[in-house]
């Protein structure tokens, strides 16, 4: 029965985003990007009382005000928690730069908006905002505010100790009144391996921030820039902020309109699946005509592989960054996606082939998996690479259980054929050949069933002593089960990939001949010449082939492989 995969779980972490909250959302403490909604009862920031219109890079901590701006977008995002969100409308705070207008803020405050408006210096009516260009690793973006002549601030371009003095200016909250916080810099090599962000260290700090502040400058007592402002710990009362030394190079790229390290979406990591297991990014919003949106990519989508990498396997976007970095952006690489809305897995490239269907993601059981429809191939008529016919040598062939009393166990050499004999029930037993590790391989078999018919055998593809196996068991009762075996777990663990039944299997003491496939992330199981099913998986990627049998309910089982033979599919 097809079910739909789990609600995906997030890795929650006391980390917030110190930008606005979701719309219809309260505050909490985790490493999403954090937003709050606009209040409709704030319609324009607070007018400036006697204050003297400044231009000019600010000397003093004073002049900061007028060079600090309030950011509100409208837009569209899908929430992990609420679903897709129309028309929202949050906030965060930005500074300029330049007298021009070209400011810097996060990313996560522009991303996905298709409105931007700033309020600067108590202004009751809000600039237009043009947003010049984003990295999502950063969390930077850089704008332009409809304008000139604007007061700005310069960078501190020098060396930054802990005990600096410093103040964190913005709009926390969406308070239209502008706010200062006074404290002093206390690390100055933080981790910088967050959820929605990747920096090789941030800045730590004691300077009060919190959501509405994503954005907004961290200055020295002189107006210098230190840092900006994104993140909170508020359980513990810390506060974290780019570093000045790591955003100007980057700065200077986007106000040129060249975007670093950016799809041109806003993305979170996350874990999902019934048990947590697989990874991936969310993507919480995309720009038009961004990589992301070329790509067929959309907001609630969950990059899961870039280039054949599990990303976000820690986490963090580390991983997913590492690749960004590594390539320019006009690379074609491959990406693997997870569509929760249609409950589809998808296949493509940025820069490339767009978006294209890949296969269905699915429940059997308990467990996940992602199955392909059944279609008709055939196994390969080729000579075998390899062919074991157990009548020489079998030193290569090493065996192991997984279940039962070894005591009741029998494997040995007879006659040109390796026999399992079972006295007991429940031994689950193995048979790996060691010579090789295969990626692409096929296997064929004759076995005989010449014991009760309760039993099952086995083909077993990308064997791994640490990470687990494939399994296509087949029972002497009419039923089948394709199965993958997760080693890194303590006790192991096996997973029902696929089941069912088939009339081509001959139930009693009879000759069966199976075959399987591992070719890809595409599993095929043929029973007497007839394909029974195909799936795909994309967790064991090569290892060892092998065999098996397992006793059930009545003994004794006397199960006998003719031969084995591997091909290069």
């Amino acid at each position: 029965m097809k079910r739909k995969i789990l609600i995906p779980i997030l890795l929650l972490i006391i980390l917030s985003l110190a930008c606005n909250l979701s719309a219809n959302k309260t505050t909490q403490e985790t490493e999403e990007p954090v937003r709050v909604p606009v209040k409709e009862e704030v319609t324009s920031p607070a007018p400036v009382v006697d204050q003297p219109s400044i231009s000019g890079a600010a000397k003093n901590i004073d002049e900061v005000r007028p060079a600090v701006f309030q950011l509100f977008a409208t837009g569209t995002y899908n929430d992990i928690d609420q679903g897709l969100v129309l028309n929202a409308e949050w906030g965060g705070s930005g500074f300029f730069i330049h007298p021009s207008g070209i400011g810097v803020t996060n990313n996560h405050v522009v991303a996905g908006a298709a409105i931007l408006k700033a309020y600067v210096n108590g202004e009751t009516n809000p600039r237009n905002v043009r947003v010049l260009g984003t990295s999502e690793c950063a969390d930077l973006a850089v704008v332009q505010v409809e304008g000139s002549d604007f007061a700005y601030l310069d960078w501190y371009e020098e060396e930054v100790k802990t005990g600096l003095d410093v103040y964190a200016a913005g709009f926390p909250l969406l308070d239209p009144e502008y706010n200062l916080t006074k404290g002093i810099i206390s690390k100055v090599n933080a981790d910088g391996q967050t959820s929605w962000s990747s920096m090789s260290y941030i800045y730590g700090h004691d300077a009060k921030i919190n959501p509405g502040n994503s954005g907004g400058p961290l200055v020295t007592n002189d107006g210098k820039v230190v840092g900006i402002n994104y993140m909170t710990q508020a359980t513990f009362d810390q506060q974290f902020a780019i570093p000045a030394s790591q955003a100007i190079p980057i700065v200077n790229q986007l106000r040129e309109r060249n975007n670093v390290a950016s799809l041109g979406m806003d993305g979170t990591a996350i874990v999902f699946g019934p048990n947590s297991e697989y990874p991936g990014i969310w993507v919480y919003s995309t720009t038009t005509g961004g990589i992301a949106d070329k790509a067929g990519i959309k907001p609630g989508d969950i990059i899961h592989e870039v280039e054949e990498i599990l990303v976000a396997t820690d986490g963090t976007m580390k991983d997913y960054c590492d690749i960004l970095k590594s390539h320019d952006l006009d690379d074609e690489l491959k990406v693997f996606v997870y569509r929760w809305e249609t409950d589809e897995l998808l296949e493509g490239s940025l820069n490339g082939e767009k978006l294209a269907y890949w296969g269905s993601a699915g429940l059997s059981g308990e467990a996940e998996t992602w199955v392909e429809e059944e279609g008709e191939t055939t196994y390969t008529e080729n000579e075998p690479y390899r062919t074991e016919e157990f009548d020489g040598d079998i030193s290569w062939w090493s065996w192991f259980t997984t279940n039962g009393d070894e005591d009741q166990l029998d494997i040995y050499q007879d006659n040109g054929r390796i026999i399992f004999e079972m006295y007991d029930t429940n031994i689950w037993a193995y048979l790996t050949y060691d010579e090789y590790y295969y990626d692409d391989v096929e296997v064929h078999t004759l076995v005989e069933n010449r014991g009760m018919n309760t039993n099952s055998v086995s083909l077993m593809c990308r064997y791994d002593e640490n990470l687990g196996w494939y399994e296509f068991n087949i029972g002497s009762d009419g039923l089948y089960n394709i199965l993958r075996y997760d080693g890194s777990l303590s006790n192991g663990s096996y997973t029902l990939i696929a089941s069912g039944g088939s009339n081509q299997i001959r139930t009693g003491k009879e000759y069966n001949e199976y075959a399987i496939r591992c070719q890809g992330d595409t599993m095929t199981l043929w029973i007497n010449g007839k394909q029974t099913n195909s799936v795909r998986d994309r967790t064991l990627k090569e290892g060892l082939i092998g065999i098996s049998a397992s006793s059930y309910e009545v003994t004794p089982i006397i199960v006998e492989f003719e031969y084995v033979d591997i091909f290069y599919p």
